[in-house]
């Protein structure tokens, strides 16, 4: 059993983190609840799709993604040698 409970702490550990800078966290609490829970939602879609596919992933330097959503220009960077998924840009309604 312990050899069990060692193994779960272990992928938790490895799991991605989701960060939102307290400088962004404004534009977050300004979004309607729907676009918010919307965003959220594929944040932590994505931190989980990437642990899955962590391999994948460049060990030297984060990867960029932008991409749109809910109305909004997100931007996001995928760090897989400190398993971070960081909010890097959020901008309502560009398009």
């Amino acid at each position: 059993m312990a050899s069990i409970e060692s193994a779960i702490s272990e992928q938790l550990a490895q799991a991605f983190t989701v960060y939102i800078p307290l400088a962004l966290q404004p534009r977050m609490d300004q979004l309607p609840p729907d676009v918010r829970h919307t965003l959220l939602g594929e944040l932590f879609r994505l931190a989980v799709q990437a642990w899955h596919e962590r391999c994948l992933l460049p060990r030297q330097g984060p990867v960029t993604l932008e991409f749109f959503l809910a109305g909004c220009d997100v931007g996001i960077e995928l760090d897989a040698s400190r398993a971070l998924l960081s909010l890097v840009s959020l901008v309502r309604g560009r398009h």
